[in-house]
């Protein structure tokens, strides 16, 4: 399996705050990768520094074998990463369709100019994202009425319509219910097994359904990497922010410092 992000002496300080701190690591094409960690670890940073929202201070990102680190955000989203954030953004004046469409608008030939018929035949396509994550039945409603785990899945739908190949998620399970957690990870398992996804995320037993790979930070430095069940028996996780449970995939919430946004 080829690398299809890689990020070698990443380093992103805020003044005398250092996020970030000489972090190397990959991401394969078509994984699901999890990155977890205490809150304050560095993971938001990470997102932002990989989707072009902060440049690092110092350190490389590679994107398919190609180096970004100077790309601005609108470039790498052409490129074809995508992501979301903690809070969905949506026009909640507008419908769920004209939501989609409008977020594929810059990803098409005619992105400079307004075309009353490539908008149409945008709205049209829209269902097929909707379809995926499962809310194709909301399209005509006003995206401001719907509910959060709704906003959610219209997020999710937006950044699918820019037919990326990486797909970066903030934590995407924050928020919502035991249904609406169900109805995320068939909307994220339904997604093209050619799609990288990188999850940001506390809730535990969540990313142990989803994730193939977990990766831990810790004061914005590399502390494990492995499978679910590998990162669940990792001697030093567990003494960074797991205590002395012992199941943290049973736990009703073992990773519950990591639910607060992070600052850095």
């Amino acid at each position: 399996m080829t690398d299809m992000i890689e990020v070698s002496g990443l380093t992103k300080a805020f003044g005398p705050t250092v996020a970030v701190a000489d972090l190397d690591l990959t991401f394969a094409a078509g994984a699901r990768h999890a990155v977890i960690g205490p809150n304050g670890a560095g993971k938001t940073t990470l997102l932002h520094l990989i989707s072009g929202e902060l440049r690092p201070t110092s350190g490389r990102i590679r994107y398919d074998g190609r180096d970004i680190t100077r790309g601005g955000r609108a470039k790498r989203s052409r490129l074809g990463i995508a992501r979301t954030f903690q809070q969905p953004t949506v026009w909640g004046s507008l419908s769920v369709s004209d939501n989609v469409a409008l977020a594929a608008w810059p990803h098409t030939a005619a992105r400079g100019a307004w075309r009353r018929g490539r908008y149409r035949a945008l709205a049209e396509d829209s269902g097929r994202h909707l379809e995926t994550v499962g809310i194709a039945a909301l399209a005509g409603r006003p995206a401001g009425a719907l509910s959060h785990g709704e906003r959610r899945m219209l997020d999710i739908a937006m950044a699918l319509a820019a037919d990326p190949r990486v797909l970066l998620l903030d934590e995407p399970a924050a928020g919502l219910t035991e249904h609406g957690v169900e109805r995320l990870l068939t909307a994220l398992r339904a997604l093209p097994p050619e799609v990288t996804v990188v999850v940001v995320e506390h809730d535990f037993a969540f990313v142990s359904e989803l994730a193939d790979t977990v990766t831990v930070l810790h004061d914005g430095r590399l502390l494990a990497t492995g499978t679910p069940a590998q990162i669940t028996a990792d001697a030093a996780v567990r003494t960074a922010y797991l205590g002395d449970l012992r199941d943290a995939r049973d736990a009703a919430d073992p990773l519950d410092p990591l639910a607060a946004e992070e600052t850095a």
